[in-house]
């Protein structure tokens, strides 16, 4: 059972270390302007939800303007927080974006 469990984190890991290089490659691509369409596609799949949660943490008024405006941007959002990632800042792609959308 014990060789289960690390193998199981060991697998975890990599493919947490796998997707990280895969965002990075994906926002290279948008930033650089080559196959920009599809890396963005797969981005705002793979970052919606925690878009949709920093959203839904902050504004508590289902009903508020700024809210439905937030929502209704989602897309245009996670495009612009892709443009303006640096990498070299050694933060997560989805921290970044957290700390744009609540901004």
């Amino acid at each position: 059972m014990q060789v289960n469990i690390n193998f199981q984190n060991n697998m975890s890991k990599s493919f947490k270390s796998m997707n990280k290089i895969e965002d990075s490659h994906l926002i290279k691509n948008i930033q650089d302007k080559r196959d920009d369409e599809e890396c963005l596609r797969e981005i705002i799949a793979r970052h919606s939800g925690i878009y949709l949660d920093i959203v839904n943490q902050y504004c508590h008024d289902n009903n508020s303007q700024l809210k439905k405006d937030l929502l209704r941007d989602k897309d245009f959002n996670i495009y612009q927080s892709a443009i303006k990632f640096d990498e070299s800042k050694n933060t997560k792609f989805s921290t970044y974006l957290g700390n744009e959308a609540r901004w």
